[in-house]
């Protein structure tokens, strides 16, 4: 009996274990944006919409590149976009993501900096 004991205490200790592992950081709901600019990004739980200006080096008919899915972010603060592979690569040669304090920096690889820094918004009052 003892052992059964002891067997389904530490059962359910490795699954409590295992169940607290499971949650991922994830960026505060909201409205994030550039004053003066027209890049934004929306995250409501676990999915975000980024709405970025196109790079430079890449201009387009569109302004914008616009995507809208899941994410994950590390604890170090890197926002990773969850999209197909091939839009992957594309946005990932040239924008990388980073979260620090409600503030989304959109970091541009070429130059190694953030080219622009998108500001969570006070929720609005109703």
């Amino acid at each position: 009996m003892t052992a059964k004991r002891i067997f389904a205490g530490l059962f359910a200790l490795i699954t409590l274990l295992t169940l607290a592992g499971c949650t991922s950081p994830r960026l505060p709901e909201g409205r994030y944006t550039a004053a003066g600019r027209d890049d934004f990004a929306l995250v409501n739980n676990d999915l975000i919409f980024l709405h970025i200006t196109t790079p430079a080096e890449n201009p387009s008919p569109f302004a914008f590149w616009d995507w809208a899915g899941g994410y994950s972010l590390s604890p170090e603060g890197v926002l990773t976009p969850d999209m197909e592979t091939e839009l992957l690569k594309k946005w990932s040669f040239y924008y990388s993501f980073r979260y620090e304090k409600n503030i989304l920096k959109v970091i541009d690889k070429g130059e190694g900096r953030p080219v622009l820094s998108l500001i969570l918004e006070a929720p609005a009052r109703r």
